[in-house]
């Protein structure tokens, strides 16, 4: 199979409003860059290209015009190119929520995606792909708190009084493929993890945050050309917040020791995976399967409790009750495509969610690949997809918002439409 890799940066050079907080924020320097990370593979009948891009979201609108971009740069066409954001919170706006949106950056956000799928697509070469799973016990926490009176808060941990559990599980798993030369240095590398990446979450600068972080160590050992595209796996419920057994809340894994921490400790567990396969697959194939389908909004939670909320997070809700009717006849259902990717033995799987991590996990229980990899907030953007469960329970991510819309059993449409496509391209072996 060819694999070929590129990346360009697209960090701001002036102030520009922050997605990813209730509250309006400047990025007012770069403490690591911003960058869109492409690797393309073909394996003679099937090309696909697949992006990395450091940003919060990316509404389906931002999609289609990254997508016409890359395919009137390079040719590839605009259904094959699969982009999707890393999620974290400190890059500028690219959806309607908190701040402006500024046209120059989207601009120079659309070229430095054609670019980097441009010049990937002239690195094609024949290599060798490689995949396999690792897993680390520390970060990735499930974020989302169980209160004594049955309600649950996000980030409401052992430190709050009436504090009795977690809601869900967490997915520790650590997928990744890669690419060697015919000479055996290493060329790409595919990988994610299913966590919010948002270490720094609440500052004023730009980053990659943990993605960033990750491309770094990996670059540092395996050499500084080596093309690093990270996917945030199904992460909508996940953090680096321990929330267990922490009653004085230290966390280790945010600010920015937490940062480098969390790279040298996910880039370990990456560097770990690849120094154990030494078998590439034999004769990978290369098959894409997509789908879009049509998933209702449900109808406004009557038991929302604000009361919990206050600032800008009580605007939001109030603001999103206020407009339910007219989504409800102008959005519904919402178009959430997916996408499945088989190279050889290992999956691929993209949807456009916050996806809560029980989802991710199904997924992979379901799988028919060797090593399957999820990644959520691909090819559009339609908000979190939380658990029936977590919506009895209320609490941001799971009640009713302009980020929570979808009806209460999307996330399992998702799951089985990725089946479905697991199968069109793995057989049902």
């Amino acid at each position: 199979m060819k694999v070929g890799t590129a990346w360009e940066d697209f960090t701001p050079s002036r102030p520009l409003h922050l997605l990813g907080q209730m509250h309006v924020r400047l990025g007012q320097y770069a403490r690591d860059p911003l960058t869109a990370n492409a690797v393309v593979l073909d394996d003679g009948t099937t090309r696909v290209a697949m992006v990395s891009v450091d940003v919060c979201v990316l509404p389906k609108e931002r999609v289609d015009a990254l997508r016409a971009a890359c395919a009137a740069s390079c040719g590839i066409a605009p259904e094959s190119v699969i982009i999707a954001a890393t999620h974290t919170h400190v890059a500028p706006c690219t959806a309607n929520l908190v701040g402006d949106i500024c046209p120059d950056f989207l601009e120079t956000l659309e070229g430095a995606v054609a670019r980097a799928v441009g010049r990937a697509t002239e690195d094609l070469e024949e290599s060798s792909l490689f995949a396999g799973t690792g897993y680390i016990q520390q970060m990735g926490w499930n974020r989302r708190g169980l209160h004594r009176d049955g309600s649950a808060g996000m980030y409401l941990g052992s430190w709050a009084e009436g504090f009795v559990g977690i809601e869900g599980p967490r997915d520790g798993s650590v997928p990744v493929i890669f690419a060697r030369r015919p000479d055996g240095a290493l060329k790409a590398v595919i990988t994610g993890f299913s966590t919010h990446p948002n270490t720094l979450e609440g500052e004023s600068f730009y980053s990659a945050d943990i993605p960033g972080e990750v491309r770094r160590v990996l670059r540092a050992v395996l050499g500084e050309d080596v093309g690093v595209v990270y996917f945030t796996g199904a992460a909508g419920n996940a953090a680096p917040s321990i929330m267990v057994d922490n009653p004085k809340n230290i966390q280790p894994w945010r600010g920015e020791q937490g940062l480098r921490r969390s790279g040298q400790y996910l880039g370990g567990e990456i560097l770990k995976v690849i120094a154990e396969q030494v078998e590439p697959m034999p004769d990978p194939v290369l098959r894409h399967a997509h789908a879009e389908i049509g998933i209702p909004i449900r109808p406004w939670d009557e038991h929302s409790d604000f009361s919990q909320f206050g600032g800008g997070m009580l605007e939001f809700f109030e603001r999103s009750k206020a407009d339910w009717e007219r989504m409800l006849r102008e959005e519904s259902p919402v178009a959430t495509p997916i996408d499945v990717v088989r190279v050889g033995d290992a999956a691929l799987c993209f949807n456009p969610a916050e996806l809560y991590c029980e989802f991710g996990l199904a997924i992979k229980e379901k799988s028919p690949s060797r090593v399957t990899l999820v990644s959520e907030l691909a090819n559009a953007w339609v908000g979190y997809v939380p658990t029936p469960q977590a919506i009895r329970h209320g609490g941001y991510s799971a009640q009713s918002s302009w980020v929570t819309k979808l009806a209460p059993d999307a996330g399992w449409t998702i799951v089985e439409k990725t089946r479905e496509l697991l199968v069109e391209v793995f057989g049902e072996a």
